[in-house]
């Protein structure tokens, strides 16, 4: 049974959300929004949304970063009954039109983790796109794949069975969140399917990203996963070797 749901993380982002809402709730699909300890009359704001379109409203008394907002979505998700939850960031940079391809490809591969690969527009600041293609190569190196996709796009549609077990081996709960979770499930033996999607960033749009303080975060998440590679590519080919056997069965 497939029975997906939106989660949507957010940090004094209602003003941005407010437009953004009006296209996620045309999807149909149940959404859950995780407020992150926003300001108190942005999470004012955030909630008066949610209740004009029906969204399930949760804050957090206080920031506890997007990993963590992300983890309280994922198993309250689980806990209701979805099997599938789709991320995607609230401030409107993503295409809602592409959430109905999201789930479709979902729906045909539910063991796998279907992942956004971004298509920028000139709207992309430079800092920005220099320092994804730095992670990207982090990432080929720590799950030795060369064909890995973008490994921070916020638009992804987990399994949320594997995705919540995995969780509590989590060690990262800022902006680390979405390269870490990626990389660990793709050690815990999930395909990884790439879907291409436009990504724009907002004129006079506002980021929770801190330059210097996430770029030092990100760095010590790179050391810590290649510090554990050996081990997680070990995990990865037992999961493979496993799963191979049991088809023979």
């Amino acid at each position: 049974m497939f029975r997906p749901v939106i989660i949507i993380p957010c940090y004094n982002h209602a003003d941005a959300f407010e437009h953004f809402a009006i296209k996620i709730a045309e999807t149909g699909v149940p959404t859950i929004v995780i407020d992150d300890g926003s300001a108190k009359l942005q999470s004012e704001h955030l909630k008066r949304i949610c209740m004009a379109h029906g969204f399930k409203y949760i804050r957090e008394l206080s920031n506890g970063g997007k990993g963590r907002a992300m983890k309280v979505g994922f198993n309250v998700a689980k806990d209701i009954g979805f099997t599938h939850g789709l991320q995607i960031d609230a401030d409107g940079q993503h295409d809602a039109k592409d959430i109905k391809r999201f789930f479709e490809t979902a729906e045909k591969n539910q063991k796998c983790l279907v992942v956004g690969n971004p298509i920028y527009d000139t709207s992309a600041p430079r800092a920005r796109r220099i320092g994804r293609k730095i992670t990207d190569f982090w990432v080929a190196i720590e799950t030795l794949n060369m064909h890995m996709p973008d490994a921070m796009c916020g638009m992804r549609v987990y399994p949320l069975a594997e995705t919540c077990a995995e969780m509590k081996y989590l060690r990262f709960h800022r902006m680390g969140f979405d390269i870490e979770i990626l990389v660990k499930l793709y050690w815990h033996g999930l395909k990884i399917i790439a879907l291409p999607t436009r990504v724009i960033y907002p004129q006079n749009g506002s980021s929770n990203f801190k330059m210097l303080r996430d770029n030092i975060y990100i760095s010590l998440l790179h050391t810590y996963l290649c510090a554990i590679m050996p081990f997680g590519i070990c995990k990865r080919i037992f999961s493979h070797a496993k799963r191979n056997s049991c088809a023979f069965l």
